[in-house]
């Protein structure tokens, strides 16, 4: 059944992107909207380096707002392509070190991330399900404008 699935099908959660030299308070000041539960602290080169979830940032900002995010223990990522399958992805994160995944669902698209523990543990199905049959409906519409025969063009002279 993980077969039928995609990580885009996921449930994952919006995150703040900081560079792992970025100061604790100005990540903190960067958590505007509620659905951002954690931030993925990225290299120099703007490779993910591993996520901290926002409990932690908010607990240790009052104590030393000027340490870096980088400094913060992190919890190891693993980048997926959306398009990669659930089994996949489940293989993905149960290595060691691994405490979260992340996947751009999009061109362009920030990206997102799951808990490794919420995924593996993952007991409601109906979000993946819609999610699934919200692609699947549009990859069909999409096929189907494409097969459609274009009318011949008429130029007048």
């Amino acid at each position: 059944m993980l077969d039928q699935f995609q990580v885009r099908d996921l449930p994952l959660f919006d995150v703040v992107l900081a560079l792992e030299t970025t100061p604790l308070r100005h990540v903190v000041a960067a958590f505007s909207a509620d659905s951002c539960r954690g931030v993925l602290v990225l290299d120099a080169d703007g490779r993910p380096r591993g996520l901290v979830m926002r409990e932690t940032l908010e607990r240790h900002v009052a104590r030393v707002g000027e340490l870096r995010v980088g400094m913060l223990p992190v919890l190891g990522v693993v980048e997926l392509e959306p398009d990669a399958m659930l089994h996949e992805a489940a293989f993905a994160v149960s290595k060691a070190g691994v405490g979260a995944l992340v996947c751009r669902t999009g061109n362009g698209a920030d990206p997102r991330a799951m808990l490794r523990d919420e995924m593996l543990n993952l007991t409601d199905w109906k979000p993946l399900l819609d999610a699934r049959t919200e692609r699947l409906a549009a990859v069909a519409a999409t096929s189907s404008a494409m097969a459609r025969p274009t009318p011949p063009s008429v130029i007048l002279l």
